[in-house]
């Protein structure tokens, strides 16, 4: 079988590399979505590990060149869906078409409609109007008259994690937070810091991604509705997940000058079962000006949207001196603050275009 994961933009990389370590075969890397083969059995197993991924799909049917609705209509058609869905189950169709002739999300919908209509005669059952997460999704995703209808097993998206309270504004993604780490090539056995830890998503992130613990262990999925998977292997995977876990201790701090973000981040973290193994601490991160630090260090500060009434450059030059005086840290920051291009020595400094949403950042790192 064919899946396609939707990733934010950025990390397509690291998505194909995750993949490539499950010697999964790659079809093919395009912007914000990689496609791989391999037996339909793994769907509980890639949902569960979803680090940097958004959604996964199965991909039902493909066709390039489709540039009208007679076309699309054949293609919706000839799938067998009967295979997928039981009668009476809520079905979502979305739509999102780029670049292409085919573009009026309530044309294809209808046309879904009508073709699954005519196929297996369900017709008071497979739309609904309300929006419940529960709802089984088909995505029919054109780009460049290229045509792929997706189920998606994931349903709600995958970067939202289940210990996630609640978040300060401008919260991070869970699924940057762990990419971020990832970038950093931090050394697990090394102290990690952040020091604007914010209200949780790094720290937790780097310490599940140490301890090897499987980010959804503790949700249901799309997939567990289809007839697709046995209950018996979609539970194997869990127990398998479970037995990955690594007991092993690691130093990581966490500070923010913000005593309410803090708190907010044990919050999480004792939701998470980790709040034990993170050192929080209410600071302000220019003590570290004064002190000598030789670890890894990622971090989230605050830029536009987060700081609007605080002089943002003497912060940033502040970070860039730190950076400077502790020649042996390896910090990495990401924010869309550009004008820190301005405060430094561009030759100092690697940068890596990410995106927070649809917010464009940069991730910083001083050589």
């Amino acid at each position: 079988m064919k899946f396609v994961l939707s990733t934010i933009a950025g990390v397509e990389s690291i998505a194909k590399k995750e993949i490539e370590r499950q010697w999964w075969k790659i079809e093919e890397v395009t912007d914000r979505l990689v496609t791989f083969s391999w037996w339909i059995e793994l769907m509980p197993r890639i949902n569960l590990w979803s680090r940097v991924w958004n959604k996964l799909y199965l991909l039902l049917e493909e066709q390039n060149n489709v540039g009208d609705f007679d076309t699309l209509f054949n293609l919706i058609y000839s799938i067998n869906w009967k295979k997928y869905f039981k009668k009476d189950y809520p079905i979502l169709v979305k739509t999102s078409s780029t670049r292409s002739t085919l573009f009026s999300a309530r044309t294809i919908q209808s046309l879904w409609k009508k073709a699954i209509v005519k196929k297996v005669v369900w017709e008071d059952s497979i739309m609904k109007e309300d929006f419940n997460l529960e709802n089984l999704e088909i995505l029919i995703l054109i780009i460049d008259n290229r045509v792929r209808i997706l189920l998606n097993t994931s349903w709600n998206a995958l970067h939202m994690r289940w210990y996630r309270i609640q978040a300060w504004e401008a919260p991070i993604k869970e699924s940057l937070a762990a990419a971020m780490v990832f970038l950093s090539d931090w050394k697990f056995r090394e102290p990690l810091y952040d020091p604007f830890c914010g209200s949780w998503t790094i720290v937790i992130e780097a310490l599940m991604i140490a301890k090897n613990i499987a980010p959804w262990l503790k949700r249901a999925f799309a997939y567990e509705k289809l007839w697709l998977i046995d209950w018996e292997t979609s539970e194997n995977e869990r127990i398998l997940a479970r037995s990955k876990t690594f007991d092993w201790e690691y130093i990581i701090f966490a500070s923010d000058i913000d005593s309410k973000m803090i708190e907010l981040a044990k919050e999480n973290a004792i939701r998470a079962w980790l709040a034990w193994q993170i050192n929080f601490e209410i600071k302000d991160f220019k003590q570290y000006l004064d002190m000598e630090i030789h670890w890894t260090l990622v971090s989230n500060p605050p830029y536009w949207e987060r700081l609007k009434n605080e002089n943002l450059k003497s912060m940033y030059n502040n970070i860039d001196k730190i950076f400077r005086i502790n020649s042996k840290l390896s910090w990495w920051i990401i924010s869309n603050f550009m004008e820190f291009d301005s405060l430094i020595k561009a030759e100092d400094y690697k940068k890596r275009k990410l995106y927070n949403g649809w917010e464009k950042c940069y991730f910083w790192r001083r050589k």
